[in-house]
C-alpha cells in the first residue's frame, strides 16, 4: 500500500503544474467516455460507481500485441498468467478463470467447462475484430450472473454502420522477431441505408518463442533454458528388450529457444445489420459470427517439467502435451428496439467449444506407446433479454437470461506402434452432463440534489441446475453414477457517485456475487500434478458467494491531468479448492503406472482478498503525456477443516504488485511511447500450497521482481498508410511471469504495416 500512496502523493503534487487547457484531450480520460460493461447499455465514466479500465481498438493496434493475453500485460491495468505461448489466463482482484466472466458483444463466454486454475480461452478472441476492451473490476454477478467474483472483461466488437452506399477496407501485417511470427489480417466494411456488413480475417502463425539472453536471477544465470526436448521418431524402434522406443531426447542447439510453443491460429468474422421500421421506432437486425481455429497448442509448462527418475528417465515426464484441437465458433441474432421512452434487447446466441487434450508420458515402459486422447465438445446456447427504461427520474435496467450447456466428453488411448484405439478416460462424465441458468434482474439508478448525488440499487435471482451422468462401463469405475447439484443464488448491488467539487469525485460500492459449480468443478479426472496430485470428482458442493466493499476516487484537473486511485475488500464463502480426498476408499489411484495421491475440489472455508489501484494521466508539455498505473493484491484463506492447513493460509491466484509507466508523445498522425512494464517481487512464503501458484516453475526464492523497457512509433492514417514499429524487452531480459510455466519474450522487433481504403 506504500506504493499507492507514493503514486498518489505524486499526482497531487502534480497539479500546481498543469495550467494550460489545451484542445486535444484524446489521450486523457474523459468523466464523459461512454462505458458499456457497467450498465449493458451505455453509459458515462462519471456514472459507473466502479473502476472501468478500457482498452481502445487504437491502443490495440499501437501496442502491436501478439495475442489479447499480451495486450493485456502491456496495459499494466491486468494481471496475466501463462502456461504456454499459445495462452493467457487474466486475474482481476486475485481471481482467475472460472472466476472472471468473458463477455462478447453482450453474450457470456464462460461455460460449464471453465475451470478454477489457468485459462487460455482469451487467445481466441481476434484482437482485430474489436472496437474496445472494458474491464470491470470488482463484482459483478448482478448484470452478469455467476462467475464475475473478480470483475467482468467485456469485449465489444465493431459495429456495422449505416448510411450513404459506400465499401470500405484494410489490410494489416504483422512481423513479431521473438515470437518468430507473422500475423495477415484482412477486412472489408460495406454500409447502405439499410443494411451494413463487416467481414474480417485473420492468420497468426507464430514459431518457437525465444527468451531473452539475460537472466534476472543472479544466483542462476541458466534459469529458464530449454536444453534438451523430445522428438517422436518418424519410426518405432524395437529394442534388444522387446520394448519399443518411440521418441528421443535431443540436445537444444539454441537453449534460448523454447521448442514446443509453436502454434498457429485462423480467426473469422462476420457481422450483417438490417435496419428496419420507422426511425422513431426503430428496429435493428444483427447477425454475429465469430470463428476460432487452431492447430495443436503445445502445453509447454508441462513438455518442460522435471521430476524423479522413479517416474521417468532424465526428470521428463511428458512427450506429448497439446490442446488438439482448440476450437470456438460463436453465432448470436441481436435484435434492438428503441423509441422516445425505453429501449428493447434481444439476443440469442449458440457458442461451440471443442476442446482435446493430447498427452504420452515420455519412455515409460509401460506407458511410452500409449497416447491418450480426451475430447470435451460444450454446446452453450444464451438467451438474453435487455431493457432500458426511464421512470420519475429513475433509469431501470432490466432483464432476463438464460444459458444451456451441453457437455460431452469421450476418452480414447491410441497405440502409436499399432495404431489401436481403445476406450480411455474422458475428462468429465462421459455420458452427458448438462446445466440449466435462469435469471432475471433489475438495476435502478437517480440523481438528483444540487450536489449531483447518484444512487444505485440492483438485484437478481438466479435457479442454476446441474447434471452429470457416468456410463455404467465407465473407464474409472465410479462409486456413483452421477453427480447433482440445485441451486437459487440472489445478488445484490449497492452504489454512490457523489461529486465532492468541480471534477472530483467519490465512488463507493457493495456487491455481493457468486459462483456456481460446474461440470469441470463436480466432475473433473485429471492429473494436475506427474505423480503428485489427480483429481477425481466430487458428489456434492456449494456455491462460492462473495462480499465485496469498494471506495474509488478520481479527480481530472483542466483536460492534462487525470488521477484516480481507490481500495476494496472482498470476503468469499464456501471457497472452492482441490485438497486431499478419497477415491473408492482409496487415498491414491493409478494414472499411467504411477501410483498418485487423490485429491477433490470441495468447499474449503473462507477466503479475505484486498488491495488497492491507482491511475495517473499528466500531459507534461505541450504534446508529451505521462501514464502510470499500480496494483496490488492480498489474498488469505481461513481452513474450515484443519487438516487442510499446510501451515500456509496464503490465497492462491495472487499476483505481485504490478504496473506500468509510460512516456508518449503526439503529433497529428505521429506517435512515439517509451514503457516500462514492472513486476514486483513474490517470495516462496507467499505462494499458495494449492499448487495453482506453481512454485515449481519458479527459483527456490520464488519470483523476483522484474522491468521490461519498451519502445514504439508509427504514423496512421497516412494517405490511408498505416505503419508501427517497436522494440520490446529493450534489455534483452529473460523473466516469467509469476505462476507461470513458460519464460517470457526476449527482446523483439514488432513491425505493423497496414493499408485502409
Amino acid at each position: 500500500m506504500k506504493r499507492l500512496l507514493w503514486l498518489a502523493i505524486l499526482g497531487i503534487s502534480s497539479m500546481s503544474m498543469a495550467q494550460v487547457d489545451i484542445k486535444d484531450s484524446s489521450e486523457i480520460e474523459s468523466f464523459d467516455e461512454v462505458l458499456i460493461s457497467a450498465q449493458r447499455y451505455e453509459q458515462t465514466r462519471k456514472d459507473a460507481v466502479r473502476q472501468v479500465e478500457v482498452i481502445s481498438s487504437k491502443k490495440l493496434n499501437e501496442t502491436q500485441a501478439a495475442t489479447l493475453a499480451e495486450a493485456l500485460v502491456n496495459s499494466g491495468k491486468v494481471f496475466v498468467q501463462k502456461s504456454q505461448m499459445g495462452g493467457g489466463s487474466p486475474v482481476l482482484r486475485g481471481f482467475e478463470a472460472s472466476r472472471v466472466l468473458m463477455v462478447v458483444d453482450g453474450v457470456r463466454m464462460n461455460n460449464a467447462t471453465f475451470r478454477a486454475g489457468h485459462l487460455q480461452d482469451i487467445i481466441a478472441i481476434d484482437q482485430f475484430i474489436l472496437d474496445r476492451m472494458e474491464i470491470n473490476l470488482g463484482s459483478g454477478s448482478t448484470l452478469y450472473g455467476s462467475d464475475a467474483l473478480g470483475g467482468v472483461m467485456y469485449f465489444k466488437t465493431k459495429d456495422v454502420k449505416f448510411g450513404s452506399p459506400k465499401w470500405s477496407g484494410s489490410t494489416n501485417l504483422r512481423y513479431l522477431s521473438a515470437f518468430n511470427g507473422v500475423m495477415a489480417n484482412a477486412g472489408i466494411q460495406y454500409q447502405s441505408v439499410r443494411f451494413g456488413l463487416i467481414a474480417n480475417l485473420t492468420h497468426s502463425n507464430y514459431g518457437d518463442l525465444r527468451m531473452g539472453s539475460n537472466s534476472y536471477v543472479d544466483s542462476n544465470p541458466d534459469f529458464g533454458l530449454r536444453n534438451y526436448y523430445v522428438k517422436q521418431l518418424d519410426q518405432p524402434v524395437l529394442l534388444s528388450n522387446g520394448k519399443y522406443q518411440v521418441d528421443t531426447l535431443m540436445k537444444n542447439d539454441d537453449p534460448l529457444k523454447q521448442v514446443g510453443t509453436a502454434y498457429n491460429q485462423t480467426d473469422v468474422f462476420v457481422k450483417m445489420g438490417l435496419r428496419t421500421g420507422k426511425l422513431n421506432q426503430r428496429l435493428v437486425h444483427v447477425l454475429n459470427f465469430q470463428g476460432s481455429l487452431n492447430s495443436n497448442i503445445p502445453r509447454y509448462d508441462r513438455l518442460q517439467q522435471q521430476s524423479t527418475s522413479t517416474v521417468a528417465p532424465y526428470g521428463i515426464n511428458q512427450a506429448r502435451w497439446d490442446y488438439a484441437p482448440q476450437h470456438r465458433t460463436f453465432l448470436s441474432y441481436t435484435l434492438n428496439k428503441e423509441n422516445d421512452k425505453h429501449r428493447n434487447r434481444l439476443i440469442i446466441a449458440h457458442q461451440y467449444f471443442e476442446v482435446g487434450r493430447v498427452t504420452r508420458s515420455f519412455n515409460n515402459s509401460s506407458n511410452n506407446l500409449k497416447e491418450r486422447t480426451q475430447l470435451d465438445k460444450v454446446n452453450m446456447i444464451t438467451a438474453n433479454y435487455d431493457r432500458l427504461d426511464q421512470w420519475k427520474g429513475w433509469q431501470i435496467n432490466s432483464g432476463m437470461e438464460y444459458v444451456y450447456n451441453y457437455v460431452n466428453s469421450q476418452g480414447t488411448i491410441k497405440n502409436v506402434v499399432t495404431g489401436e484405439i481403445t476406450p480411455g478416460s474422458a475428462r468429465y462424465v462421459d455420458s452427458f452432463g448438462n446445466t440449466h441458468s435462469a435469471s432475471v434482474f433489475s438495476q435502478a439508478s437517480r440523481t438528483w440534489g444540487r450536489f449531483g448525488t447518484k444512487i444505485e440499487l440492483g438485484a437478481r435471482v438466479t435457479y442454476y441446475s446441474l447434471r452429470g451422468v457416468f456410463t455404467a462401463n465407465n473407464y474409472w469405475n465410479m462409486p456413483y453414477p452421477e453427480v447433482t447439484f440445485n441451486q437459487t443464488a440472489p445478488s445484490y448491488n449497492l452504489g454512490l457517485v457523489q461529486p465532492l467539487g468541480k471534477n472530483f469525485l467519490m465512488k463507493a460500492s457493495f456487491n455481493q456475487a457468486y459462483r456456481n459449480p460446474n461440470i469441470d468443478d463436480m466432475s473433473k479426472v485429471f492429473e494436475s500434478l506427474r505423480g503428485q496430485k489427480v483429481l477425481v470428482p466430487t458428489e456434492k458442493l456449494s456455491p462460492e458467494v462473495s462480499q465485496t466493499a469498494d471506495l474509488h476516487f478520481s479527480y481530472k484537473f483542466s483536460q492534462r491531468f487525470f488521477v484516480e486511485f481507490g481500495g476494496f475488500y472482498t470476503v468469499v464463502d464456501n471457497l472452492m479448492s482441490d485438497v486431499f480426498g478419497t477415491f473408492k476408499g482409496a487415498d491414491s489411484l493409478d494414472w499411467d503406472g504411477v501410483k498418485t495421491p487423490v485429491y477433490q475440489i470441495k468447499n474449503v472455508g473462507t477466503g479475505s482478498i484486498y488491495g488497492g489501484f491507482s491511475n495517473i494521466q499528466w500531459n507534461m508539455v505541450q504534446k508529451l503525456w505521462l501514464n502510470a498505473s499500480i496494483n496490488e493484491t492480498q489474498g488469505f484463506v481461513e481452513y474450515s477443516n484443519p487438516d487442510w492447513n499446510k501451515g500456509n493460509n496464503r490465497l492462491d491466484h495472487i499476483p505481485p504488485v504490478f504496473g506500468q509507466v509510460a512516456l508518449r508523445w503526439r503529433e497529428s498522425k505521429w506517435f512515439a511511447e517509451a514503457q516500462c512494464v514492472f513486476n514486483g517481487a513474490k517470495p516462496v512464503s507467499e505462494y499458495s500450497v494449492s499448487g495453482e501458484d506453481n512454485l515449481q516453475y519458479a527459483t527456490a526464492s520464488g519470483n523476483p521482481a522484474w522491468q521490461v523497457y519498451n519502445i514504439r512509433a508509427g504514423i496512421s492514417d497516412f494517405h490511408g498508410l498505416n505503419l508501427m514499429i517497436s522494440v520490446e524487452n529493450l534489455l534483452d531480459l529473460r523473466y516469467r511471469y509469476f505462476a507461470s510455466g513458460v519464460t517470457a519474450a526476449g527482446r523483439g522487433i514488432h513491425i505493423t504495416a497496414g493499408y485502409k481504403f
